[in-house]
């Protein structure tokens, strides 16, 4: 479901999958989602069943683009006070951190202790200057389908970060290279996939609809 985005994702172990219809997606994963909240709610954590890293489950909601290492850029703007347009080069350049965490879909899977290296959304914003204005982040994602949002609350956990490696390797492109937000303890469809934009935004109660949010997923997705 994230666009692997992210999770929440029919899961094939299968490179990526093509753009496929968002309707019957979004009907089947509202479901999904519904009756694994209800489970977890009363069986708890061993309800999940436990995926190898090796075979990691990929799903996408269309295809990512081809990374070029010599043209990609991130941009970060909005309600910040610095914008940055930043190269891999300098992207990889910024403080880095390593992290081991759990990824889970919200179709009932688990991938324990996945290893991702990447740079904070903390420390991204160190850089960037946030405006305090903003109320979200909007991450966006280069298959210019997905984007999903985050809290300044949620963005701003020690935890919470771009990945450019998974297991000790670069990103794969079917999980989202070069870069894809991590987001430990929320379902992985907000895990968005093949980052190349940071938005700061300000909205209102009702927050900003993502892909998944406007198939009708709740936009707090913590496990």
């Amino acid at each position: 479901m994230a666009n692997d985005g992210q999770s929440g994702h029919k899961p094939e172990p299968a490179p990526l999958e093509p753009a496929v219809d968002k309707r019957h997606i979004g009907r089947r994963a509202f479901l999904g989602l519904m009756a694994a909240g209800l489970l977890a709610l009363f069986l708890g954590p061993e309800l999940f069943s436990r995926v190898t890293p090796g075979s990691f489950p990929i799903n996408s909601v269309a295809n990512g683009p081809v990374f070029n290492a010599s043209s990609w850029r991130l941009k970060v703007d909005g309600l910040v006070r610095r914008p940055l347009d930043l190269s891999f080069s300098d992207f990889t350049s910024l403080p880095q951190v390593d992290e081991t965490k759990d990824f889970t879909c919200v179709e009932g899977w688990t991938v324990p202790g996945v290893r991702w290296k990447g740079v904070t959304l903390r420390e991204l914003m160190n850089q960037a200057d946030l405006d305090p204005r903003a109320t979200h982040f909007v991450f966006h994602s280069g298959d210019g389908v997905y984007t999903d949002s985050l809290t300044i609350a949620e963005a701003l956990g020690p935890a919470v970060l771009l990945a450019h490696e998974m297991n000790g390797q670069l990103l794969t492109p079917d999980h989202g290279q070069p870069l894809r937000l991590v987001v430990p303890g929320s379902y992985g469809y907000k895990s968005v996939k093949w980052v190349v934009r940071v938005e700061l935004i300000a909205v209102g109660p009702g927050g900003y609809q993502g892909y998944w949010e406007q198939q009708g997923y709740p936009a707090r997705a913590e496990i």
